[in-house]
């Protein structure tokens, strides 16, 4: 009776390691997006006097973009410039007579205070004066410009768009079945469909997306691509192998 029972286990257990699952290697197909696409506005309401770059210019960061007028603002520090100096001579004047008890305290402190007054407006004159300089925040690629010299831009007005492509993020939506074996920070390999010369290269899981679309029942993972040697263009498409469960027969 002992040994049936063995047999029976033994051949319980065959059948369950004949249906269990199995990892399969599978291609998902996605998009390749910039890892930044950044929007420049002007912070202030001026006229365009030069622009420095094109479309499809590269810049790196805090590169000149376009220059705004601005010769009333830097008269404008000139001129602070001007009587902080003189203002620089009363406060010591004011000093010395001071210090020599021949004039009251109340003077000095005010000629110091005006003097404060004027370095603080100096200061507020020269941000006016940078603010018509306008300069890239990242290193990229210009794909938008959208003023010329001559015109006017408003407050917050966009004037350029830049990507940077050197990294690209590689987005997918996914079943759940593919859930269990995914993990932040595991590398898959790559392919781009439309650049057949380019061989199976690696990708850094970054994000999985914790809630599904209701309407598809996917979620959305998110690959970064070191991207800076081989120069894709963003958009073409792109698919990833990744582990799938299934059945062994």
């Amino acid at each position: 009776m002992k040994r049936i029972v063995n047999r029976i286990l033994v051949i319980l257990i065959f059948l369950a390691g004949c249906i269990s699952p199995s990892l399969a290697q599978v291609w998902i197909e996605g998009t390749t997006q910039p890892a930044a696409r950044i929007t420049i506005s002007s912070p202030v309401e001026e006229i365009v006097e030069s622009v420095a770059v094109q479309e499809g210019d590269i810049v790196e960061k805090g590169g000149t973009l376009a220059t705004l007028f601005s010769t009333k603002e830097q008269l404008e520090v000139k001129r602070l410039g001007i009587l902080i100096e003189k203002a620089l001579a009363d406060a010591k004047t004011a000093r010395d007579l001071y210090d020599k008890k021949i004039q009251k305290k109340s003077e000095l402190l005010q000629k110091e205070v005006e003097l404060k007054r004027l370095k603080i407006e100096q200061e507020m004159a020269q941000v006016s004066v940078k603010q018509r300089i306008i300069k890239a925040p990242v290193a990229g690629t210009v794909v938008y410009r959208l003023k010329d010299p001559g015109e006017a831009v408003e407050r917050v007005e966009p004037v350029f768009e830049i990507i940077d492509a050197s990294k690209m993020k590689l987005v997918f939506f996914l079943s759940t079945k593919h859930l269990p074996n995914l993990k932040k920070g595991m590398k898959s390999d790559v392919l781009f469909p439309e650049l057949p010369e380019i061989k199976e290269r690696k990708a850094t899981l970054v994000f999985i997306d914790p809630q599904l679309d209701s309407r598809s029942g996917l979620f959305r993972v998110r690959f970064d691509f070191d991207n800076s040697e081989l120069k894709i263009k963003p958009g073409v498409r792109v698919k990833v192998k990744l582990p799938e469960m299934e059945g062994r027969e």
